[in-house]
């Protein structure tokens, strides 16, 4: 946990310097909001903000867009399948506008080799870090 806590602080363009497998954080405003696990860490951080993923590689922006709908006067059915759902009229420019937020948050990576590992850090390190957009529910 310390190797997270103390990891440089990158941005998405810095994909480049990071390890090919691992965990990483997503942060805004010096506050931890989702972590993951991945075995092709420069590709995997980019596809949470690029505006072309879908809900299953945009998986940290699905979640925030499902949050600013509810917000939405707009009376958006978010118990859709989610690929019905990415698709809305209504919700699809909420979705492309979290993906351009997570594109500009903070990241923090730690090279985690083992993918074991990796899952039980993954789950550690959210709950250490108190992140707010993980979801442990089954599909």
């Amino acid at each position: 946990m310390d190797q997270l806590n103390n990891s440089k602080i990158y941005s998405r363009e810095d994909s480049r310097l990071f390890p090919d497998k691992g965990i990483y954080a997503f942060f805004e405003n010096g506050n931890a909001l989702y972590v993951g696990c991945t075995d092709r860490m420069k590709e995997r951080v980019k596809e949470h903000g690029r505006l072309g993923s879908r809900h299953n590689s945009a998986t940290f922006a699905f979640i925030l867009a499902k949050e600013e709908a509810e917000k939405s006067p707009k009376k958006i059915d978010l118990e859709q399948d989610r690929d019905v759902l990415e698709r809305d009229p209504a919700f699809k420019p909420i979705y492309d506008e979290m993906k351009e937020r997570v594109s500009k948050m903070q990241i923090k990576v730690v090279e985690v080799e083992d993918p074991v590992e990796q899952t039980f850090f993954e789950v550690y390190a959210a709950l250490e870090l108190g992140t707010l957009y993980n979801e442990w529910r089954c599909h």
